[in-house]
């Protein structure tokens, strides 16, 4: 047995062992920066909308986006899904004095 065959055996972890052996700060995920679309705009557009219709699971467009949408590919741009201009609703926003959607 030589001497000072211990030597680097330390009581504490250093940052090169904690960044390689034990994972240190994880970088950054996509799934942080995500932001919530706000619910007065169009889900293809990403826009505030103007005429909002809505489909039957409750993804909310503007007229003049989903349209042209429905004659070029006949899909709903969210899931895929066959979709017609019929099975569209109608939504009706209340809206305050500046224009904007109402907001408790």
């Amino acid at each position: 047995m030589g001497k000072r065959q211990h030597q680097k055996d330390k009581m504490y972890i250093t940052c090169a062992e904690y960044t390689h052996f034990y994972g240190g700060k994880k970088p950054d995920i996509p799934q942080a920066n995500f932001h919530r679309l706000p619910f007065d705009h169009c889900s293809l557009s990403l826009q505030p909308f103007v005429y909002p219709v809505c489909t039957p699971e409750g993804v909310v467009f503007d007229l003049l986006n989903i349209v042209p949408w429905l004659k070029k590919y006949g899909t709903n741009p969210s899931n895929g899904e066959k979709l017609d201009g019929r099975s569209l609703i109608k939504l009706n926003f209340a809206k305050n004095k500046e224009g904007a959607p109402w907001a408790d």
